[in-house]
Parts: structure tokens; sequence; C-alpha cells
């Protein structure tokens, strides 16, 4: 009797993993459905004038985009999400770096507007 009960305990154990193995060797486009989200953050990116300040991360992005999406048609899903990972890691990267870049053209005029005031005190005539 008891040697029953562990008979059946390791059969469906095996059962088990057996169906979660062939679960899991199923091929699914999950590929697809993460186009949308990869093309918020792309839109995201734009938003923040990416195109501007930081046009090579983001050209990298939709350029992995599009290259995810012949890769779905032609079935090598590892491929598309490879690109798609690496587009969204690009996307995220414009979408930082896009504020940094303007703050630090800002910065560069703001002093570029002091040194002309402060040469423009220079020259002044001296008061008498």
């Amino acid at each position: 009797m008891k040697r029953n009960k562990v008979s059946r305990y390791v059969l469906i154990g095996v059962v088990a993993l057996g169906l979660g193995l062939a679960g899991g060797c199923v091929t699914t486009d999950t590929a697809s459905s993460r186009f949308p989200e990869l093309q918020d953050n792309i839109n995201a990116a734009k938003a923040v004038e990416a195109e501007a300040y930081a046009p090579t991360p983001l050209k990298s992005a939709e350029e992995k985009l599009a290259a995810a999406k012949l890769a779905v048609q032609a079935k090598d899903m590892v491929t598309a999400n490879k690109l798609i990972d690496e587009a969204m890691v690009d996307a995220d990267y414009a979408r930082a770096a896009a504020p940094t870049q303007k703050a630090k053209n800002d910065v560069m005029r703001l002093r570029e507007s002091i040194q002309a005031v402060q040469n423009e005190i220079k020259n002044l005539p001296a008061a008498n």
C-alpha cells in the first residue's frame, strides 16, 4: 500500500514535469506582442527631443525595431527578441540622454552669454 502511494506520487511528478517541459518548448510569437511597448519607448524618446539631442541611439532603436519585424516575418523569434531587447535599451538611453544633452547645451549658451556680458563690462569706459 505504501509503495503504491509513492509510485503514484512519482508518476504524477514525472507527468507534471513532462507537461511543463512540453509547454515550455512550444514556440509562441511573443516578439510581436512586444512591438507596441517598444514603439511607446521610441515615442517617449521622441517626446523629449531625442531626435535633436540623442539621435544616434534613437536611430539605432528604430533600425532594430525594423529588423525585429523582419525577423518575426522570417519566424526567427530568438533574433527578433534579441533585437527588441537591444532596441528597448537604445530607446531608454535616448530618452534619458536627450534631456541631459539639452541641459548641457543650455548651460553652454548661458556661459557664452555670461562671457559676452563680462567682455562688454571690461570694454566700458572707466567712470571718472
